[in-house]
Parts: structure tokens; C-alpha cells; sequence
């Protein structure tokens, strides 16, 4: 009986080390961008007149920005403070108000950066990204809550990486399996992120323990496995205390999407 538990063990152990040398190492070195990108930042004034956020606040958020990109050799430069004297879109009410602001306020070829007091209607807390924009030279952009830009750096990458042509580790709600079988057509489609079954409707303290960042949901994925999700992605919906950055893969997706944009920015 020990021999068999014992056998059993080490082919459970294999499994598993086959697994993560299969999803989740490094592999090919990162590609290196080498590329500044100019950001015009707009800032759109309240119903009171105030701005809300000062200039360093701004650059703050940008330097944040420049920390987490750099593995892939990309750089963020302001280029360009604009005051938007409208309030009506210090709360942008839909997507429409949005798709008006960038008729109006939008500065081709380079990154539009619009800081506001709230975006109510999108699944981030703080904000808003074109998804793809990078790609984008006439349109698009980026709406953050001042409030992120202020108390939390992690806000900006995470809109960024939108822009940059990424998903939420847990789009897709469950449809991705543990195992990473079909990680490549499920969830946010890169396989050195572990599938993550949250969805918006559910209370996030059903999957994590925020005191420790401990994920603690114990529902099965579709081939009856545990979850082994990352709380610490920044593509995650999960407090950003608990998060520390990208993968290599989300890197990559970024990087090559970049690349293989038919236009580029500034």
C-alpha cells in the first residue's frame, strides 16, 4: 500500500511539473520594443471647476506605468497636458459621451490619457481602455478615474494592458479548464495565466481571502479539477493589493501585438 501511495504520488508530482514547464516558464527571451510613447493627458475640469489632480500626481501615475512595461523596453512620455473646460464629461454617462470626447478632444498618432472623476458603465473600477487602441491613430484611448491616479498606480498598467491587446485573466467566466488544455481558445487566451473563474456577478470574497490574498474559491472547472488561479495578475480582478505585475505571456501578447500593428504611434 505505501508503494502504491508513493507511485501515485510522484506520477501526481510529474503531472504537475510537466504542466508548469509546459505553461507556465519563460521560454524565448522578451522582444524589446524600444519605444518611447508620447501621452497627451486631458484633464477634465468638475462641476465645480476644479481639475482634482495635479500635474505630479499625473507623472507619478506615468512613472508607475513606465516600471511595469519596462521588461518589454516600452516607455511613456507626457508630451502634452490639456484642460477639457466641459463637466459634462468629468462623468461620461455611456459610451456614446465617450465616443464625443474623442471626436472633440482626440490628438492623432499619439496616446489619449483622459482623467475624470468616474466611469460608472465599465467593468474596471478604474476606467476605461479602447481595447487594441495601441493600433488605433484617430481614435481611442484611455479614460481614468482621478482617484486611480492618485492613490493607486496599478490602475493605469491595468488599462494599458487593454490597450495593449489584453484580456481579463477571467473573461469568460469558468469556460477555461485548470489543466490548461484549451488555454490557448478560452479565458484571456494566453496559457501562463491560470484559468480563472470569476465573474462580475459573484462576491469576490467567494474566491479570495483579501487579508492574504489566498485564493479560496472550491468550485470545479468543467473537467470536475480545482482551479489554481493567480490572485496576483494585474489583468485579474482581484484587489490590487494582491497584485504584482504581468506574465511573460501577456508580455509577449503585448509586444507582438504591437509589432504587427500596421500603424504606429508617436
Amino acid at each position: 500500500m505505501k508503494t502504491f501511495f508513493a507511485a501515485l504520488l510522484m506520477t501526481v508530482s510529474a503531472f504537475h511539473f510537466s504542466f508548469a514547464q509546459q505553461h507556465f516558464t519563460k521560454g524565448t527571451p522578451l522582444p524589446c520594443l524600444d519605444k518611447k510613447f508620447s501621452v497627451v493627458v486631458h484633464i477634465v475640469r468638475d462641476t465645480f471647476g476644479d481639475l482634482g489632480v495635479t500635474e505630479l500626481d499625473v507623472q507619478n501615475a506615468i512613472d508607475s506605468l513606465n516600471f511595469y512595461f519596462a521588461p518589454i523596453c516600452a516607455r511613456f512620455e507626457i508630451c502634452e497636458f490639456r484642460t477639457i473646460d466641459n463637466f459634462q464629461y468629468s462623468d461620461p454617462l455611456n459610451f456614446n459621451e465617450w465616443e464625443a470626447m474623442q471626436v472633440k478632444y482626440h490628438q492623432h498618432n499619439r496616446i489619449n490619457l483622459f482623467l475624470v472623476n468616474r466611469v460608472t458603465w465599465s467593468d474596471d473600477i478604474c476606467g476605461f481602455a479602447t481595447y487594441e487602441g495601441i493600433a488605433e491613430m484617430e481614435t481611442g484611448g484611455i479614460l481614468l478615474n482621478k482617484f486611480c491616479s492618485i492613490s493607486n498606480f496599478k490602475g493605469l498598467p491595468h488599462l494599458m494592458g487593454h490597450y495593449f491587446g489584453l484580456y481579463h485573466t477571467s473573461r469568460g467566466g469558468g469556460t477555461e479548464h485548470a489543466n490548461g488544455d484549451n488555454c490557448e481558445t478560452a479565458g484571456d487566451e494566453i496559457c501562463d495565466t491560470p484559468a480563472d473563474p470569476y465573474q462580475l456577478s459573484d462576491d469576490l470574497l467567494d474566491y479570495i481571502d483579501p487579508e492574504n490574498c489566498r485564493f479560496i474559491y472550491p468550485g470545479y472547472d468543467g473537467n470536475g479539477q480545482f482551479y489554481l488561479t493567480h490572485t496576483s495578475n494585474i489583468m485579474s480582478f482581484y484587489p490590487q493589493a494582491c497584485q504584482c505585475g504581468f506574465t511573460h505571456g501577456q508580455f509577449e501578447r503585448m509586444a507582438e501585438f504591437y509589432m504587427t500593428a500596421a500603424s504606429k504611434m508617436w
